[in-house]
Order: structure tokens, then C-alpha cells, then sequence
């Protein structure tokens, strides 16, 4: 679909555009928003393949020779594999393309998104982006296409989180080749062993790793300048584990959950970690911390400095859970909606990745050998792959701005859970309703 505008009309659409993306506050208060090069890098990771999987079998054989653009913001042909490299250079060959990787700052990326397509020449084919920038908004507005008709959506090699997450009023818009997105607490080996703790992997592996273990390890090793847990960065990094691993959802099928039972009692016990039991604090690297909440490239920034031992597991299971949960963000591929031939693009794409799960987590968990300190880490991480919850209300415009603030004054005493949820929740639903157009 091309969009038409005048000149007059485009440059006043420009300069809205560009003062929307710079103004929301939804996804840019969230640490895992902007990841760095490295980890995105990994979201790409392909294991050895002898062959390319099959494409569909009324694909095309020869583009002409046609350039396919990969748009994403690290530099992806600086961190292909070898076998990456092979994969595409038989895929080029094959198809008779040629694959080009369109770098774009992630700051940027949104911005040139919406701007080249309403110029009907969209600066990529294919395009990474945080999956709350694309659903509902961008393919709402129109900017991104579905693949439901270009590709076989039976195929067993698409994954789980994809197909939860990546749809739109019935409709696939979000695709990825693997979800990579482990999520847990890193924690202090050299300190349990020094307090006499029980592992917490052990306790996990028993099913035994429970909200009421942590609080009492976290209570163990608080004191002379050592703290039970440091948070990633602001409260919220810490809130939103706990708020997940009891049931609980901030928003869920566009509806406000951040007050249901599960989800006042998980910030409830946060706000007592903070202001009555006094656990949090310390530095996680400098070895003062016990625990810390992080995604697994986390451990890329901070293995090589840290002195201490340390492991990790997934978050403790609160009161109302059954399962231990991967809360997370996650970033997907999206066709543009002006991409030429976009069923030879979608068989192209298919060919370059590694779609086969077992292969494609084998693939992560290689990438992370060097980073992890332990098999058991990385036990709990292949775990972990798969079975993301992703956090649906970063999606929602000013949403995050709000909840963080709230957060914010639970922690520091500032404000009661019940007044402080009380008094975003008009604001939050507006967010909301603006971000639905209702």
C-alpha cells in the first residue's frame, strides 16, 4: 500500500512523527528496551547448518540478482558466524540476491521507520524492532505487513513466543527465528557459600525456589555493607519480576492488571524488600549484592570483572505461581508494508536463519559458554528459551512513564501501593485508550 501526501502535508507529518517518538515515554524507561550491540547481535546467532532449511516449495529460484535490505541498529555483518556467513552466501547464490545489512542507531530506527514509509520507500525490506513498537501501533497505522499469505504458519519450526505474542487482530505481523530472551537472577555463589545458604539452584531444580527461600537468603547475608539483592537499575527492574512470577501482569489483553490480587501482593512484598526488610542495595559486581535481576547478556558486561563465583536461576515462584516465568521484552523481524515481492522476500529470509528450535537454542547456549560461569547456568537458561511472557504494556504510549513513577514512590516510601496505583490508573488507562485509537 502506498501512501500518498503532498509535499506541505509530509513535512508536517515529518516533524509530528519525529516529536511523538522523542516524547514517549513507554518504552524508553525500561532497561531491556535499547539492548546493546552485543546482545542484539546474539539475537541473530545461528548454529552450523549443512543445508539452509527448504524454502516453500512455489518459491522463487532467481530474483535478477535483486538487493534484500536487513534493517537493525548493530552492525549485523560485523557478528556473523562463519557458518552464518556460509548460510547466506548459499543463499545469495541460490536466489540470485544480493543481502545488504541497513545499520540504523536504535534511537533512530522508529523515527525512519515511519518517515521513509509514508515516503512509500521504506530504507529496509526487513526490519528488528522492539515488538511493543509494532504491535498495535505500527501495523495499526500501517506500516508493517502480516505474512500469514506468503508463508505456511503450520510449519512447526516457527516459535512459541512468536506465535503468542506476534499477532494482531488474528494476524501474524511479528516473526523470529529464535526466542533468546533468558531472564533471571544472577546470583552470588562465593556468598551462599560463605553463609551457609542452600543453592539456589538446587532449590530450583527441587521445585523449591519460592519467594519465602529468597527472602530468607536475602535476610541471611544483609549486613556489614553486603545487601540481599541490587537491583538492575530503577525499581521497576525488580518490581516487575516479582509482579510476573506470582501470576501477575501489569496489562493484559489491552486491560489494566497492575491491581489485581496477584499483582498488589507481588509489589506489596517488593515494597517491603525496600522499606521494611532493608535488602536492597549494594553493587552486584563489587560482590556486596546477593542477587541481581538481569537479562543473560547481562553477563557479557560484567564476567570478566566480577572476583566472586556466581550462577543463575529463574525468578522464585510467588504464592499464586505454578511455574517459574521469563518475563521479558522481546524484539522480532517485520516485512514492511511496501516491500516489493514480499513472498520472495519472506522465502529468502527463511533460508538465511536457522528456524529448527532445538538447533537454533543450541546456538544461544554456544554463544553463551564464554559468558557463563557454570553448566548449571546455562542449564537453567536453555530452560528459560521458549517460554517468555512478554511485557504487553510497554506497548502503550506513556504507559511505562507512569507505572515507573509509581514505582518509583512505592520504594521510596513516598506513597503506598494502593494510592499510588490508585492515582496512575486514569492515567494509564489513557495511554491505553491513545494507543488504540479508541
Amino acid at each position: 500500500m502506498k501512501l500518498k501526501w503532498t509535499p506541505v502535508l509530509l513535512i508536517m507529518l515529518v516533524i509530528a512523527v519525529m516529536a511523538g517518538c522523542s516524547s514517549g515515554s513507554g518504552s524508553n524507561n525500561e532497561p531491556t528496551n535499547a539492548p546493546d550491540p552485543t546482545a542484539n547481535a546474539e539475537t541473530t546467532e545461528a548454529p552450523a547448518s549443512e543445508e539452509p532449511s527448504a524454502a516453500p516449495s512455489d518459491g522463487p529460484s532467481d530474483l535478477g540478482g535483486r538487493t534484500i535490505r536487513i534493517g537493525q541498529w548493530w552492525g549485523m555483518e560485523n557478528y556473523l558466524s562463519e557458518e552464518e556467513k556460509e548460510r547466506q552466501r548459499k543463499t545469495e547464490e541460490k536466489y540470485n540476491v544480493k543481502i545488504e545489512y541497513v545499520t540504523v542507531p536504535f534511537a533512530e530506527i522508529q523515527s525512519r521507520i515511519i518517515t521513509t514509509s509514508v515516503a512509500g520507500q521504506p530504507f529496509a525490506d526487513i526490519i528488528m524492532i522492539p515488538l511493543e513498537w509494532s504491535i498495535p501501533k505500527m501495523v495499526s497505522e500501517g506500516y508493517i505487513r502480516n505474512i500469514d499469505d506468503l508463508v505456511d504458519m503450520n510449519d512447526q519450526n516457527w516459535n512459541q513466543i512468536m506465535l503468542n505474542y506476534g499477532k494482531y487482530n488474528g494476524k501474524q505481523y511479528s516473526f523470529t527465528d529464535k526466542d533468546n530472551n533468558g531472564h533471571g537472577f544472577f546470583y552470588n555463589k562465593t556468598l551462599i557459600q560463605r553463609n551457609g545458604l542452600e543453592d539456589p539452584y538446587e532449590l530450583q531444580e527441587k521445585g523449591e525456589w519460592t519467594w519465602d527461600k529468597f527472602l530468607e537468603m536475602t535476610k541471611a547475608v544483609t549486613k556489614d555493607g553486603v545487601f540481599g539483592v541490587a537491583p538492575y537499575d530503577t525499581p521497576t527492574s525488580l518490581t516487575i519480576p516479582f509482579l510476573y512470577s506470582n501470576n501477575g501482569f501489569v496489562t493484559k489483553d489491552d486491560q489494566i492488571t497492575f491491581d489485581s490480587p496477584e499483582s498488589l501482593e507481588a509489589i506489596q512484598f517488593v515494597s517491603d524488600l525496600y522499606n521494611t526488610h532493608k535488602v536492597v542495595g549494594g553493587s552486584w559486581v563489587e560482590g556486596t549484592a546477593l542477587f541481581y535481576p538481569g537479562y543473560r547478556w547481562a553477563a557479557y558486561d560484567f564476567n570478566g570483572t566480577m572476583a566472586d563465583d556466581w550462577g543463575y536461576v529463574f525468578f522464585p515462584k510467588g504464592p499464586k505461581a505454578d511455574n517459574y516465568v521469563v518475563p521479558t521484552p522481546i524484539n522480532m523481524w517485520h516485512l514492511m508494508a511496501d516491500v516489493e515481492n514480499p513472498k520472495e522476500v519472506m522465502t529468502v529470509w527463511m533460508e538465511l536463519f536457522e528456524r529448527d528450535i532445538e538447533k537454533s537454542n543450541d546456538g544461544v547456549i554456544r554463544a553463551e559458554e564464554a559468558n557463563f560461569r557454570n553448566q548449571e547456568g546455562l542449564n537453567t537458561l536453555r530452560k528459560m528459551l521458549g517460554n517468555g511472557t512478554v511485557l504487553e504494556y510497554l506497548a502503550y504510549d506513556g504507559f511505562g512513564g507512569y507505572f515507573n513513577e509509581a514505582i518509583n514512590n512505592i520504594m521510596s516510601g513516598k506513597g503506598t501501593v494502593s494510592s499510588e496505583l490508585a492515582r496512575i490508573k486514569p492515567l494509564t488507562q489513557a495511554a491505553i485508550d491513545v494507543t488504540l485509537k479508541k
